[in-house]
């Protein structure tokens, strides 16, 4: 922080002026005025500007910047005051003799101070959060801070839920998308320095959303593919499938039949005949669910009929028919 200072230097001269000195005497400020007999001569002269000056509470004038302002004063002592910029002041009583010359020379410095800033700030942050967690922001002075500070906060995703105004800030993040980025920003400011040490900083945090895949939809599974050949060998081969059905519950048995195209098939084992005696033999003596049981017809097989079961749990898709 930069503090600029105005000084006065100055030089008082006295210089003795010839002439009769028994006159009574007044002050005056014009050079081109003869000094009157029983006073005294005073000269300001003033860098890098000209500067009001009074003599004894009166204003008399300006100073002098290239050639000095003459004033003819009586004998005594009198008060000068002579007002520089930003309202520094020089003032100093100074004897004013007969016939002699006094010489102020006065020229402002103009110093410039740095002072460290009272406050230093850096925030603090999580790298990451995952998204709906309230990530929280903190600004920490690293200085020494006398004044009253204001924190001013902002962010570019998110919503600032509790803490402006304050060193800590919370913010919410529920909505967000994976791999978005909240970007916390801090202007600091205070009521004494203003915006000589104005801070303006910010901190990053990405969010990470955990995306949970959809259950995978359960399919059906095929539990047994065989040709027809006798009512008991179909029936045995029928138990294995309604225990595992009967064992899942709310699952569908799909009896797919591919009637045959060969003499038998024809004739005895039509798609007709073996799914009436199939129903009847899940349902009457195995006690299956006829809700739960499904016999549909297949194409056409070349030779014997087969059969195709399926037990498919609940959401899967029916099986593939050929």
């Amino acid at each position: 922080m930069r503090v600029i200072r105005y000084n006065f230097l100055f030089v008082i001269g006295l210089a003795l002026l010839l002439g009769a000195t028994t006159a009574f005497g007044y002050d005056h400020h014009d050079k081109d005025h003869k000094r009157p007999k029983d006073a005294g001569t005073l000269t300001v002269r003033t860098t890098p500007a000209a500067y009001p000056i009074k003599i004894d509470g009166e204003y008399r004038g300006m100073s002098g910047v290239n050639e000095a302002a003459i004033f003819y004063l009586t004998e005594g002592t009198h008060r000068i005051y002579i007002e520089g910029p930003n309202g520094q002041v020089w003032e100093k009583d100074v004897y004013i003799a007969r016939g002699e010359k006094n010489c102020i020379c006065l020229k402002v410095i103009e110093r410039t101070e740095y002072r460290p800033c009272p406050y230093d700030f850096h925030l603090t942050g999580p790298d990451m959060v995952e998204e709906g967690d309230t990530i929280i922001f903190t600004a920490i002075n690293n200085g020494k801070s006398p004044v009253p500070i204001r924190f001013a906060w902002s962010v570019s995703n998110g919503q600032i839920i509790h803490g402006q105004g304050t060193d800590t800030i919370e913010v919410g993040t529920r909505g967000m998308r994976d791999g978005d980025v909240v970007r916390a920003s801090l202007d600091v400011n205070d009521d004494v320095y203003d915006n000589k040490c104005r801070q303006s900083i910010y901190v990053p945090t990405r969010i990470h959303k955990t995306i949970i895949p959809p259950p995978e939809r359960p399919r059906p599974f095929r539990c047994d593919a065989f040709p027809s050949k006798s009512a008991d060998d179909d029936k045995a081969r029928f138990d294995n499938c309604v225990i595992q059905a009967q064992n899942a519950p709310n699952a569908q048995l799909y009896v797919i039949i591919y009637p045959g195209n060969d003499k038998l098939s024809l004739t005895r084992l039509t798609y007709e005949r073996l799914s009436k005696r199939a129903l009847d033999y899940m349902v009457n003596v195995r006690h299956f669910d006829p809700r739960r049981l499904q016999i549909v017809k297949g194409s056409t097989h070349p030779g014997t009929t087969m059969y195709e079961l399926w037990i498919v749990p609940p959401g899967a898709e029916p099986p593939p028919i050929n």
